[in-house]
């Protein structure tokens, strides 16, 4: 994010920056955000880390402008 331009300091000025440029996944960056949080605190499963990569991957995609179809083919069965 930092090689974006973007603050890597405070979670909500990160999210203020992004949702300028990048609205549409600042939701997936705070759900990722809340996972993280309650992994440090050991609250999560399995899944509940794969949801968060998930999300992360939705606003990494958009940050960099790449748009790879091939994992969300695999997942779906395709």
């Amino acid at each position: 994010m930092r090689s974006r331009g973007y603050p890597v300091g405070d979670f909500e000025e990160r999210v203020e920056d992004i949702s300028v440029d990048h609205a549409p996944v600042v939701e997936h960056y705070r759900t990722a955000h809340v996972i993280a949080l309650a992994s440090e605190r050991e609250e999560t499963t399995t899944e509940d880390l794969r949801q968060a990569m998930r999300h992360y991957r939705a606003l990494f995609e958009d940050l960099l402008e790449v748009r790879d179809e091939a994992p969300r083919r695999m997942e779906a069965g395709r």
